[in-house]
């Protein structure tokens, strides 16, 4: 959620370099070594003692799109097994069959393949294209199979150069080609698009197709030879959850730094605020008479270095800064990403860099939220339907904080936990930039209370699908709630505060921070204070020995 459009949002550990002790958890990861990538070696550089400590190098990640997608396929999830296969076809091919959602074909054996997410997307990749593949019910998204073609292609319909449909026996294909000016900060960019709709029943297999313009009609050329072995199957019945479940574990988390340390022990979590006026956390804690260990602020990706970062330090908090995909004082924002690209910002965010590094306190950076949310300017939709542009974006960030030494800087990635449009293409999967530039995965969800479309949901109804998803999507990732807040309207919430403070501690033990989003958007009172009994529901689970209320001092 971003402040400016909050009621748009309502209409629709492989830590990247610091010195830290994290006992994460025991896995063989599921992605498998079929397309020359190398599968990772279990429990590698994630699962230790906890009194060891593991001290990572940050490598920068070029922004290119080869280099993102081998980041994205290595990166780890808990997946059951038998969710996809690939067998040897003959010397040139090899045979796919997705048991989610009920479809093979033949594709070249040297293609590289990302199937670590494959209830969300399956990508096909080398060093000059990426194919990626999603799957929608179009029954589950209250539309038809060309009312969700026509939503799809619409953002982009400026810049189509080919649009053809035929049938092909029982499918029936539509082709849309479409492209974009270079982006001249992405290496060897990318700026040819094709989309293959491919229509049965309420099901279209959508497939995207990315290359330059060299390889286009090359690529095209192949993928409409798979297209002829494309046929569809019965659809598996999986538990996602049965691996999650079975090997989930969490024990102590330390962010040790030179001046200060955040230890978060096993079933404990750091509570943390967002006020629109940072200073009325203080107001927040004389109420409760606790302290409060974590703030998050917003800051537009221009912004010059504000000293409040220090002044949380000093105070033993955590500042959390949510860097905006957009300009201070600009309305029209739909060049940030490819500013970001271009180095436009990189001047201020090394100062930034260079000022954290200094605090020898852990700083979370939050960089571009709710990328999933056409609310959001630099979601997909803004950008050529190309999550790409938003994940070279968000690794150039990352870039720059590592490049000046900030490895006290931690980052946070944090879709909504509603997608907008409700469709594959656009889940948050297809924005995760890879383990390699994440340290935290943030989940927001809030309770808006009852309406006449949808009940008065408690905690755990918000936060238990959302959780197991999260788990075994970036299975190595500890998480934050990045925002959460309730209101009083059509339930009891104090009764749902207390909830929040039971379940976190008992039910969720990889979530280990949480902020509330104490602000007042009419209708929707979200501050913790609308009533006493709230405000004292608040203050008790504040008083309860799980919750962490500050960082230490380094010995």
């Amino acid at each position: 959620m971003k402040r400016k459009v909050l009621l748009g949002s309502l209409l629709a550990f492989m830590l990247t370099g610091a010195v830290i002790t994290y006992v994460l958890f025991d896995k063989d990861p599921l992605v498998e070594d079929t397309a020359e990538i190398s599968k990772p070696e279990e429990n590698k550089s994630i699962t230790v003692d906890k009194k060891e400590t593991i001290e990572n190098t940050y490598e920068p990640i070029p922004t290119s799109g080869p280099a993102l997608w081998k980041n994205e396929a290595e990166s780890l999830s808990s997946y059951p097994d038998g969710l996809d296969q690939i067998t040897p076809h003959d010397d040139s091919f090899n045979h796919y069959l997705n048991n989610v959602y009920g479809y093979t074909f033949e594709y070249p054996a040297d293609w590289k393949v990302d199937h670590h997410q494959v209830p969300y997307y399956t990508r096909f990749f080398s060093d000059n294209f990426r194919l990626d593949i999603t799957v929608q019910n179009v029954d589950k998204s209250w539309t038809t199979p060309q009312g969700y073609i026509s939503e799809t292609i619409e953002s982009v319909s400026p810049f189509i150069i080919a649009d053809n449909k035929w049938r092909l026996g029982n499918l029936t294909i539509q082709n849309v080609d479409y492209t974009r000016e270079m982006i001249t900060g992405i290496e060897n960019d990318m700026n040819y698009y094709s989309y293959y709709f491919i229509t049965k029943n309420n099901f279209v297999y959508t497939f995207q197709l990315k290359s330059n313009e060299a390889e286009f009609q090359n690529k095209k050329t192949e993928l409409n030879t798979l297209l002829n072995s494309f046929s569809t199957k019965p659809i598996g019945d999986f538990d996602l959850n049965a691996k999650i479940k079975t090997n989930i574990q969490m024990n102590d988390l330390t962010l040790r730094h030179e001046k200060k340390t955040l230890y978060i022990p096993k079933n404990t979590f750091m509570m943390g605020i967002y006020t629109p006026n940072s200073y009325d956390i203080d107001k927040l804690e004389a109420s409760i008479k606790q302290n409060i260990g974590l703030q998050m602020f917003y800051k537009a990706i221009n912004s010059d270095y504000d000293p409040y970062t220090q002044e949380l330090v000093d105070k033993n908090r955590v500042p959390m800064i949510t860097f905006l995909y957009q300009e201070e004082n600009r309305k029209d924002n739909q060049e940030v990403v490819k500013n970001i690209l271009n180095g436009s910002y990189d001047t201020k965010l090394e100062k930034w860099a260079k000022q954290i590094k200094s605090a020898g306190s852990p700083v979370l950076i939050r960089p571009g939220n709710e990328m999933n949310g056409k609310w959001s300017e630099w979601s997909s939709l803004h950008y050529f339907n190309d999550p790409d542009l938003y994940k070279l974006a968000f690794t150039h960030i990352v870039n720059v904080f590592k490049a000046a030494g900030a490895s006290n800087a931690y980052i946070v990635w944090n879709p909504n936990h509603v997608s907008s449009p409700y469709y594959q293409w656009n889940e948050a999967a297809m924005f995760y930039p890879g383990d390699k530039v994440v340290d935290f995965v943030a989940m927001t969800s809030y309770n808006f209370g009852k309406s006449k479309w949808k009940e008065y949901l408690s905690f755990e109804q918000l936060y238990e699908g959302l959780y197991w998803d999260y788990s075994r999507s970036y299975y190595n990732k500890p998480l934050i709630i990045g925002e959460v807040g309730a209101v009083e309207e059509g339930g009891n919430k104090a009764e749902w505060i207390t909830q929040m403070f039971n379940d976190l501690s008992t039910k969720y033990p990889t979530i280990k921070m949480v902020v509330w989003f104490d602000e007042t958007h009419p209708p929707f009172d979200l501050r913790i204070n609308t009533s006493p009994a709230s405000l004292a529901a608040f203050q008790n689970g504040m008083n309860r020995s799980s919750v962490i209320k500050k960082i230490q001092e380094t010995n």
